[in-house]
């Protein structure tokens, strides 16, 4: 029986969502076609998300990004993050072939969720106050 490969750009990823935040959180990375390729669960969030639907979750964010040029909009996509019921889900994607979802309760500070996305891709979501006219 062959092991499956690892893929080092995705546990480097991992590696850095670690690092950035203490945090409960669901950690994956998806190919441009929604297929886990690392998963990690930490802390209690065994008990708020339902695991059994995780590669579901991860189809579907990797369809927003291909539907109708999504991530190409508005000079380009820097991450999604959507609130549910109980949990924040921060999506971005990562290279031209993968897909970072990041899951964490609802009691997470949010801009601490949004900095984990920043220091993986190396990038300020911060306003331009130059673009913005007064």
């Amino acid at each position: 029986m062959n092991p499956i490969p690892v893929d080092s750009r995705a546990q480097e990823i991992m590696n850095q969502v670690q690092e950035a935040t203490s945090s409960p959180k669901v950690t994956i990375v998806t190919d441009k076609q929604g297929e886990v390729l690392e998963l990690a669960v930490n802390g209690p969030m065994r008990k708020v998300v339902d695991l059994s639907e995780l590669t579901y979750i991860a189809k579907v964010i990797s369809m927003r990004y291909e539907v109708a040029g999504y991530h190409t909009i508005l000079d380009g996509l820097q991450m999604d993050v959507g609130i549910f019921k109980n949990v924040f889900a921060l999506s971005t994607m990562i290279d031209d072939d993968k897909i970072l979802i990041v899951v964490v309760p609802k009691t997470t500070d949010l801009l601490e969720i949004i900095h984990v996305g920043e220091t993986v891709k190396d990038i300020s979501t911060s306003p331009l106050e130059n673009l913005i006219e007064k």
